[in-house]
């Protein structure tokens, strides 16, 4: 990456944290007092049902504030020698819970046991679940999604993820990494920019393939040691 690109990223980066902080403490505030609008209202209300409908625009809104966070801050990672099977486990366990968004019928083909790197854990499971929630969002119900994982021959890990939803367009595809475009169902965009910035913080990066009306398949590559 050139100086200049470099720079270009961390001035977008230090925007965006600072969007991020400028809303949050009003936003936390704002979630306490429906919350307790709710209480005081009681179900039957039209009141309460007001403050249902505003309270989760609230608590979405406060999501889309933590990925700006995430998205703007610098990565602290503490490595390790970590399973990839054990990762693709946690993942898919949380989307069949719904434990994130929709839940999701995730596949995960057989992973080697003895296929490791040499990662922070909690930074892999980021990129995963940022692609894989771009790829719950663009399917339909149940959202059947496959993820796989394999060693490559030149000693990096490519995790794979594939659905057969809606597709990107062209014109689209080609800035998909790019922060907050595209927006999705009043989001801000952001999935696929953190999955990006945070396989390139371990010398890795993000390859998309789509097909309108066919579906998108994901590709993150990490090397097997990366760079403590």
């Amino acid at each position: 990456m050139t100086d200049s690109k470099k720079e270009l990223t961390s001035d977008r980066e230090w925007l965006v944290n600072q969007i991020a902080h400028a809303l949050r403490n009003p936003i936390f505030a704002a979630t306490v007092q429906t919350e307790a609008l709710h209480l005081r209202a009681g179900d039957p209300s039209a009141v309460a049902k007001t403050a249902d409908s505003l309270h989760e625009q609230l608590l979405r809104l406060s999501a889309s504030i933590d990925e700006m966070l995430l998205f703007g801050r610098p990565i602290h990672a503490s490595f390790e020698e970590v399973s990839v099977a054990e990762i693709l486990g946690t993942v898919v366990s949380r989307y069949a819970n719904g434990d994130r968004v929709d839940a999701a019928e995730i596949s995960a083909d057989e992973v080697d046991p003895g296929l490791t790197g040499w990662w922070d854990r909690n930074a892999v499971i980021v990129i995963l679940e940022r692609i894989l929630d771009n790829a719950v969002q663009h399917t339909d119900e149940p959202h059947r999604i496959r993820i796989t994982a394999a060693a490559t021959d030149d000693d990096l890990v490519a995790f794979t993820i594939s659905d057969q939803g809606a597709g990107i367009p062209q014109e689209i595809l080609e800035n998909a990494l790019l922060p907050f475009y595209p927006q999705h169902s009043g989001r801000p965009g952001l999935g696929l920019a953190i999955a990006e910035k945070f396989a390139a913080f371990f010398g890795g990066r993000i390859e998309i393939e789509s097909t309108p009306n066919e579906g998108t398949t994901v590709r993150c590559l990490l090397p097997r040691r990366a760079n403590a």
